[in-house]
């Protein structure tokens, strides 16, 4: 699903204009200093996205990212609250680390599961209420979960909790905003999880972190529908009151005359992925997304791990699988975290100078080096500082491949190539769970050269990608 025009805009706000209309009148609320329209005026057409970039970006933009941003936000607290329950529930309930492992997993099967049904509800229904439903689903099954009563359930829950996410916008803002959000959620959820834990138990750790979707949920009404898609349905003289209403808020005005469908784009079909000049740009980014995935998702996992290791060789005994996070621990999970703030300015600097292939491949080298180092016994201030840049460049790693993608391909098979892509990425999510908890339990250094391998194949092939697409122009079609 795509929530947003190229340069990030969405076309949500409130309306409260009202609008009449019978056989024979056509009155419409003006906006202050808006010209009365003309009988020359009434020839004149405009889209969507032509009023769009008359209205141009103002408080109606500003507020819409706050609140969408809050979409990434429950994303990333969902994810990051599989790593620090991990400890508790495999204490708690004495699970095996490949059943821990299989809570994660049943996360993005649910995903992969539910995203061909949420894209036919977003086509029926409209993204607006997609959204709605996406978010009930994901707070109340997130909420039902901490009524858990066996293993079973909370697996069942939680992939009914995946299978909600997969309904939520990705990439609604731009890379960089959909990033800063993540790393917001993800340190909301440890600090969270510092505080909850120790005092209350997992279970109200799994009810409080439901709070950034109740939020979606109560400001919703700020969110209605997306005048692109009304247009498209036929309801024009809804999408006008709901441009007439963004050019209030941003003290614009919209263009004369009559709103009008856009030209739809002509598709290409998927096949064309695999033509003579993207076969070979399709594969290599498949391997990409996945290495992608599998790294970032791995480090966020495997942190509590690696922390817990540590505390045992540094006590000099063995791993005790009852042993909880310590406050130590929570505090070096955020200042690891804060590697993705830094990284995100330098990285979109860095891929303006050298390009987006050297980008990708510094920082797949990057998380190689750093993971390496991870098995090395040292002070927890310095393993706080390897999990810090790996966190960092793993995340310039998720910009570089979003960035990418959306470039390379032209605009008949971009949805394509993003689609795709992504379903690799699910792959490697589903399996870094038994990498980062089942084979860093057996060998810590078994499990961090798996991912060194990973990360240094992934950085050869982003170098060899055949396309440069710094400084080259959107293609339209497939050449």
């Amino acid at each position: 699903m795509d929530f947003s025009l190229a340069d990030g805009r969405i076309f949500f706000t409130n309306t409260h204009e009202r609008f009449f209309e019978d056989d024979n009148v056509d009155i419409r609320t003006r906006l202050p200093g808006e010209r009365r329209r003309s009988s020359c005026d009434a020839d004149r057409k405009f889209t969507v996205e032509e009023a769009v970039e008359v209205l141009g970006v103002g408080w109606f933009q500003f507020r819409l990212w706050a609140i969408t941003g809050l979409f990434s936000m429950a994303d990333a607290c969902e994810m990051m609250l599989l790593a620090v329950l991990s400890p508790e529930l495999r204490c708690q309930w004495g699970l095996s680390q490949t059943h821990v492992a299989l809570i994660t997993t049943v996360v993005f099967i649910g995903m992969g599961t539910a995203s061909p049904f949420w894209g036919i509800l977003a086509d029926r229904y409209g993204r607006r209420n997609n959204l709605m439903l996406a978010s009930v689903v994901v707070w109340y099954f997130g909420l039902l979960t901490s009524f858990s009563p066996s293993y079973f359930w909370l697996l069942l829950l939680r992939g009914l909790v995946g299978a909600g996410m997969a309904g939520m916008p990705h990439g609604y803002v731009n890379a960089y905003m959909n990033r800063v959000c993540w790393a917001t959620g993800t340190m909301f959820e440890i600090t969270l999880s510092a505080i909850v834990i120790p005092r209350l138990g997992w279970r109200w750790l799994l009810a409080l972190s439901s709070i950034p979707c109740l939020a979606i949920i109560v400001l919703f009404r700020y969110l209605p529908m997306s005048a692109r898609y009304l247009v498209g349905a036929g309801r024009k003289e809804e999408a006008f009151r709901i441009l007439q209403s963004i050019a209030k808020i941003n003290k614009t005005q919209l263009p004369e005359g009559e709103l009008v469908e856009e030209m739809q784009d002509q598709r290409g079909h998927p096949k064309l992925l695999f033509s003579r000049s993207y076969l070979r740009t399709t594969l290599q980014l498949w391997v990409l997304w996945f290495g992608t995935a599998l790294t970032y998702y791995g480090m966020v996992l495997a942190s509590a791990e690696i922390l817990q290791l540590h505390n045992a060789k540094t006590a000099g005994g063995q791993t005790c699988k009852c042993s909880g996070l310590k406050t130590d621990d929570y505090v070096s999970m955020i200042f690891s975290t804060l590697g993705e703030y830094i990284s995100l300015p330098l990285n979109m600097l860095l891929i303006d100078v050298i390009g987006r292939r050297y980008t990708g491949a510094v920082n797949f080298v990057g998380c190689s080096v750093f993971f390496l180092l991870i098995q090395v016994h040292v002070s927890q201030e310095m393993l706080t500082f390897f999990i810090f840049m790996v966190r960092g460049f793993s995340t310039g790693i998720f910009n570089f491949v979003y960035i990418y993608t959306t470039e390379v391909y032209p605009t008949s098979i971009r949805a394509s190539g993003l689609g795709t892509s992504s379903t690799c990425a699910r792959v490697g999510a589903m399996i870094t769970p038994f990498l980062a908890q089942v084979l860093l339990d057996a060998s810590l250094s078994a499990a961090v050269w798996v991912y060194a391998c990973i990360c240094f194949v992934c950085a050869a092939v982003a170098a060899l990608l055949p396309i440069e697409t710094k400084g080259r122009a959107l293609p339209q079609i497939v050449t």
